[in-house]
């Protein structure tokens, strides 16, 4: 049987939503350096699963996410007024949309993969000898756990 664990600012997933924010708020700062103002951190739930591969279904997205499919597209509602994101129909089932990525969101690929690399340096010195490789299957490995 598991020990049970007490509610502590040590607790791992208590530190695991901190870390989070805090990477967030520096790839903020960064996009901002460059000039990017009007990108929300949530947006990355669906604007990354798109610069991966473009012209995915929302449910799609949703799933990578780990979000449900009501709360990307709200997502995606705020990201296309701003006029990063196009929906069409979807080819193969008329009743479906898939979203693209505009020219305007493409422009800022170059932006965010500066910032991207300077918080790959942040987390590799933050690190301090850790495998950032198994980290990051780790975290992906978690992100995917079904609970049995």
């Amino acid at each position: 049987m598991t020990a049970t664990v007490k509610p502590t600012t040590k607790e791992i997933g208590y530190l695991l939503n901190r870390a989070a924010r805090r990477w967030n708020t520096l790839f903020m700062e960064r996009l901002r350096e460059a000039g990017v103002t009007d990108i929300r951190p949530s947006f990355g739930s669906v604007m990354v699963p798109l610069f991966e591969q473009d012209g995915l279904r929302l449910g799609q997205i949703a799933q990578q996410a780990g979000l449900s499919k009501q709360t990307v597209t709200n997502i995606a509602d705020r990201i296309e007024a701003l006029g990063y994101l196009t929906r069409r129909p979807d080819p193969e089932d008329g009743r479906a949309v898939r979203v693209y990525l505009t020219a305007k969101a493409r422009a800022l690929e170059d932006a965010v993969a500066r910032a991207l690399t300077e918080m790959g340096a942040v987390t590799a010195d933050a690190a301090r000898g850790l495998d950032l490789d198994d980290a990051a299957a780790w975290l992906d490995q978690l992100g995917d756990h079904e609970d049995a």
